[in-house]
């Protein structure tokens, strides 16, 4: 069996997914770390009334035992785009990639999981070191509800679409299946 995974880094569209269909606790089921990149929660929370930005807030400030923003050069870089006018698009998935290739570094036995919902993201598969796993947000679910952690990953989905979210592609599986296998038993484990 292959080293256990120790933390869970999001983008920012998992986030949105989860918080409006009032779920990011799914998020601490597997006893694992979450990492949230620092550019990544400046763009689900930045725009007050925002749907979920003042949850997403809340949540973590419930939970900073096991929920952490973690600084990176691309949220540095985010605000002076933002200070010039200049598109902050996509600099949440830099950031992701940034704290997954620091955190790798770390260890040699450190692995994470990439929790995603954007396709191109897969396509950076090589930047990311091979003991990073990428999981969708819909994959995540049903391996939660698999693991009897959730009840079901289509009745989260049907609340983040009730509340304006696409949730399509999150439907299907993805081609994590390596991740999925990895995580499996990780979160049958007591």
């Amino acid at each position: 069996m292959s080293q256990p995974f120790s933390l869970i880094v999001t983008d920012t569209s998992p986030l949105i997914t989860l918080v409006l269909a009032e779920s990011l606790d799914v998020l601490l089921r597997p006893r694992l770390a979450v990492r949230i990149p620092d550019a990544v929660y400046f763009e689900a929370t930045r725009v007050h009334g925002a749907p979920g930005a003042e949850q997403i807030v809340e949540w973590i400030n419930l939970h900073l035992d096991r929920v952490q923003i973690v600084p990176t050069d691309v949220g540095i870089d985010q605000q002076r785009r933002l200070e010039e006018g200049r598109s902050i698009r996509g600099l949440g998935e830099g950031a992701a990639i940034e704290v997954l290739e620091r955190f790798v570094r770390s260890s040699s036995d450190a692995k994470a999981l990439l929790l995603f919902e954007d396709s191109d993201i897969e396509r950076r598969r090589a930047i990311v070191d091979q003991r990073v796993g990428l999981i969708s947000t819909g994959d995540f679910l049903r391996e939660l509800e698999t693991a009897r952690m959730i009840q079901s990953a289509d009745y989260i989905l049907d609340q983040a679409a009730a509340r304006g979210r696409n949730v399509e592609r999150q439907r299907r599986s993805g081609n994590e299946a390596a991740t999925r296998e990895r995580l499996r038993p990780q979160l049958e484990e007591p």
